[in-house]
């Protein structure tokens, strides 16, 4: 399923604090976004860095994937897991890129 999640070719864009996943291939668009946040350690000078997903509006994506491969009521969960974890891994290929 991952495959054609890669189709819409996910784009990351960052406003502040606030990252985007953004899919859009043809007529279908979704978005997967993230607020970023910083821990610092009460021990330790180093901090880590996270981020938590607060919004995902992608019935665009999985309408089109019913489309293209009908889903059953019990494939949405997996749907849903698959989504989160493309968007997030997508996310961390570009702060990887981007050297943050």
């Amino acid at each position: 399923m991952n495959e054609i999640l890669d189709i819409f070719k996910p784009q990351v864009h960052r406003s502040g604090d606030t990252v985007s996943v953004l899919y859009e291939y043809q007529s279908f668009s979704g978005s997967c976004t993230y607020q970023e946040h910083t821990m610092k350690g009460i021990n330790k000078p180093i901090s880590q860095r996270f981020f938590i997903l607060t919004d995902c509006e992608m019935g665009d994506v999985i309408e089109y994937i019913h489309k293209t491969s009908p889903l059953s009521s019990e494939d949405f969960q997996k749907v849903n897991l698959t989504i989160r974890e493309h968007s997030l891994r997508t996310l961390n290929k570009e702060l990887k890129t981007e050297g943050i």
